[in-house]
């Protein structure tokens, strides 16, 4: 691109003046599109030659750069030692374009950086910064700096997907900008530099030298003048001038395709515009961190995957001396002797009203299917699937392919996480998640009718919001401190991996406590039995892991099974004030109105130490565990600076915090 427009240049250069200054600014266009052996000297020769050419020369220098940018009426406004910044004038409004170079082990010019704040810009050149943000597979000490900034001022990256250095596996070279959208990047394998040539394709295009814009402007005059007066003669020349502009832009469109089709003929240039629509696919990392490094082998990544995930949902190991253990056993095999038993019709109103939920995502579930196929289906088809769905509540029985769930893991650390940093995403078969959304609908009219709802839970609850949840603890806490010498004490309790570890026969026990009718206990028991799992990564599946614990992620039953799984924790701590949404659990211990404020501290501490082996109770009667590390404390307060008390759970000591953003709410 640089070499046809310094060809151009050339030719219009007639003058000995500017050819001279032409040949300056070819190398300063050189040093910022190549590696010289000694760049920083190169660059001061220019930088000295330039400010010579500002003073002496200043109408050649402009006349050059009026026709690098011929189209686009742009000018450089700020250079600097390795940095460049012009500003082009586009499409009715003004960019900043700039280039630059940060040698190895130098810090980034942030300096720079900063006059691009706020701003439209794009800026490209070789940064030098390895980032797993940008698929580098180590981080280096500007790229954490840069991934900082960008973070900081809302930057965004154009980023290549292949490494543009030769010596080594990293992208260091690409482009940083304020919107990336529509932006295109393409590592051509070209060149004897030893860094690969980038080619960036940008959404924005130049215009036709106005003449499309005059000749709109014609017509709008022309039916202004027609508007005002109503002359037959006007009405024929605007209609003439319309014709005109339709002609023209017909003409300019049909050229348009013309090049474009003789460019894809050429050579192997149609694959530069079908790449984005046939690739292979790509996943959302590219490796595992292990002992001994990174493994990059799907094939090796699916593998440590489903040994990890077979040990996740392994079969839970029950103290045979805990009285809630026997008891929760005991039902489970209870319902286990039963027969199936048929389960109340499911109407045609209900299998329609759950169809029109469905969101049509294209994504395919374990059988090859996808929501937007039954989204597309024919109304006349919902009798037939509703005789189906009762063929089965008849018997009661379930989808037994609707059992297995094909897993796609997102990452929460980067290009190459560790295997407790990955999202497991459950794509259930979409037939089955139907069926089941209208079961959910009988579960949930049974919910209504007796009451199964506690005032302490929000989550997954009808007709309660979260922000309820937020404005309830808010209130409790300002009641609470508004003396100065009464603080309130809030343990934010987290379980680890509490959907995944709902245990099976606790779920069942409560479900029978609360009289749930046995043709839906049973039916969930069926639900719950011999699910399996395989994880899918690129094109390699993992071997099948049994499910033997945990709510089935992907389903709309699981929200609402954990929700009766953890009913009656609310009972567990009835002397204290206890918030729920889903699985966030906050305990609020409150100071007295007639104590001190040292002796509420002291008495808060004795409470906390009895709501944590309320805490260690619960947890092991559901075999549910608590993640210490994440759980937190934090005392509420109107003094200047009280001592904090000491919360122990387990023998380790409970951290506490100023702040607590519970529910996306900062307390």
């Amino acid at each position: 691109m640089v070499g046809n427009i310094v060809n151009e240049i050339r030719i219009k250069s007639t003058t000995e003046e500017e050819q001279k200054t032409f040949l300056i600014i070819e190398e300063h266009l050189k040093l910022m599109t190549t590696k010289l052996i000694d760049k920083k000297q190169a660059y001061n020769q220019f930088q000295e030659q330039l400010k010579i050419l500002m003073f002496q020369q200043r109408t050649a220098a402009a006349s050059i750069m009026d026709s690098l940018f011929s189209k686009t009426n742009s000018a450089i406004v700020y250079t600097d030692e390795n940095f460049l910044l012009a500003e082009i004038d586009i499409l009715s409004s003004k960019i900043l374009v700039g280039a630059v170079y940060v040698p190895p082990n130098k810090q980034l010019p942030f300096e720079h950086f900063s006059r691009l704040n706020g701003k439209e810009f794009y800026l490209f050149g070789d940064f030098n910064a390895k980032h797993s943000l940008w698929s580098c597979e180590t981080n280096n000490t500007s790229g954490s700096a840069l991934k900082e900034w960008m973070e900081r001022n809302g930057w965004e990256g154009i980023f290549p997907t292949v490494p543009t250095s030769k010596r080594s596996s990293a992208i260091i070279d690409f482009a940083l900008t304020h919107n990336n959208s529509g932006w295109k990047v393409e590592v051509i394998d070209e060149g004897t530099s030893d860094h690969f040539p980038i080619l960036f394709s940008s959404p924005f295009t130049a215009a036709e030298d106005g003449f499309f814009l005059s000749l709109a402007r014609s017509v709008n005059k022309h039916r202004r003048k027609y508007r005002r007066t109503r002359f037959l003669c006007h009405m024929n020349a605007y209609l003439c001038s319309k014709r005109e502009y339709d002609e023209e832009r017909a003409n300019y469109l049909q050229k348009k395709r013309e090049n474009h089709l003789t460019t894809i003929n050429q050579g192997q240039n149609i694959w530069r515009f079908v790449n984005n629509t046939f690739r292979p696919y790509t996943t959302s990392f590219r490796g595992i961190r292990v002992a001994n490094g990174i493994e990059k082998d799907p094939r090796k990544i699916v593998d440590i995957l489903g040994n990890y995930y077979e040990k996740h949902f392994a079969l839970p190991i029950h103290n045979p001396n805990n009285v809630t253990h026997i008891k929760s056993i005991t039902a489970y095999e209870q319902i286990s002797y039963l027969p199936n038993m048929p389960l109340p019709f499911v109407t045609l109103n209900q299998v329609e009203k759950q169809w029109l939920k469905f969101s049509a995502k294209k994504s395919l579930d374990s059988m090859r299917n996808s929501a937007f196929l039954l989204k597309n289906l024919p109304i006349e088809y919902m009798k037939v699937i509703t005789v189906l769905f009762n063929k089965c509540a008849s018997k009661g029985n379930v989808f037994e392919a609707s059992k297995h769930a094909k897993i796609i893991c997102l990452s929460k650390d980067g290009m190459y996480p560790t295997e407790d940093k990955l999202r497991p995403i459950s794509l259930l078969p979409n037939l089955g998640k139907w069926f089941e959304r209208c079961i959910h609908e009988q579960i949930q009219e049974w919910c209504k009718d007796k009451g199964i709802y506690t005032d302490e839970q929000s989550g997954f609850t009808p007709n309660r919001r979260l922000q309820s949840r937020i404005l309830s603890i808010c209130e409790d806490l300002k009641l609470t401190v508004a003396a100065n010498n009464r603080p309130a004490l809030l343990i934010f309790v987290d379980f680890l991996s509490a959907f995944d570890k709902m245990w099976y026969p606790a779920l069942i026990a409560n479900l029978v406590e609360l009289d749930m009718p046995l043709p839906l206990i049973k039916w969930i028991y069926q639900w719950l039995q011999e699910r399996t799992m395989s994880i899918h990564h690129g094109d390699s599946q993992s071997k099948t892991v049994k499910l033997y614990v945990g709510a089935p992620q992907g389903s709309v039953l699981a929200a609402t099974l954990f929700r009766i799984h953890i009913h009656f924790l609310p009972q567990y701590f009835f002397r204290f004030c206890t918030h729920l949404f889903a699985d966030d659990v906050a305990i609020l211990l409150k100071g007295s109105l007639e104590k001190k404020l040292s002796q509420n501290i002291i008495e808060l501490e004795k409470q906390a130490k009895i709501a944590m082996h309320i805490l260690l109770s619960f947890s092991e009667n559901h075999l549910l565990p608590v993640n210490v590390k994440k759980t937190k404390a934090m005392l509420v307060h109107s003094a200047v600076s009280p001592s904090q008390p000491k919360i122990f759970f387990q023998n380790q000591q409970i951290d506490f915090v100023q702040n607590f953003k519970y529910l996306g709410k900062c307390l």
